[in-house]
């Protein structure tokens, strides 16, 4: 190998390695930059429940506190604290659960809040008037492809 080769080489190393040691630190620099704003994200949420819940320690509740907003201010039911909506300490308001008979989906898939409300005995009787439907159409969908003279049939399977 000739003396210019072995410097060409000994370059690329080198530039190589210079190069894989540059990503690899700004990488751990922008980690380190990312994670001091977390670090100052809860020291803000600490200091903002710390003055919170001093602010409601000055405060006396009232039973009329508790039902309606003091006047002059909109009540904010779904989010009173100042934190971001995507962090966990802030808790998600969900509607009541209710099933609307105008609503097919609601018929026929209940809200899980519900479902975990009944008993085994009602959750198996809903499993079995579900199953009993499902078959109802099967056999329709049957009949009605054997009077329109329709043969072939639907590619999906059903899972139970």
């Amino acid at each position: 190998m000739s003396r210019a080769s072995k410097i060409f080489l000994a370059s690329s190393f080198v530039v190589s390695g210079i190069t894989v040691w540059g990503v690899h630190y700004i990488q751990k620099r922008e980690s380190d930059t990312m994670y001091q704003g977390v670090l100052k994200d809860e020291a803000r949420i600490a200091a903002k429940a710390a003055s919170s819940a001093a602010a409601a320690l000055l405060k006396p509740i009232t039973p009329s506190a508790l039902t309606s907003p003091p006047s002059g201010e909109v009540a904010n039911t779904s989010h009173s604290s100042g934190t971001p909506l995507n962090t966990p300490s802030s808790p998600v308001q969900q509607p009541a659960p209710v099933i609307d008979e105008e609503c097919t989906t609601c018929v026929i898939s209940p809200p899980p809040q519900l479902l975990e409300s009944q008993s085994r005995e009602e959750r198996a009787r809903e499993r079995e008037l579900r199953m009993r439907e499902y078959v109802e159409q099967k056999s329709l969908d049957s009949r009605l492809r054997g009077e329109q003279g329709v043969s072939e049939q639907p590619s999906g399977t059903r899972l139970v």
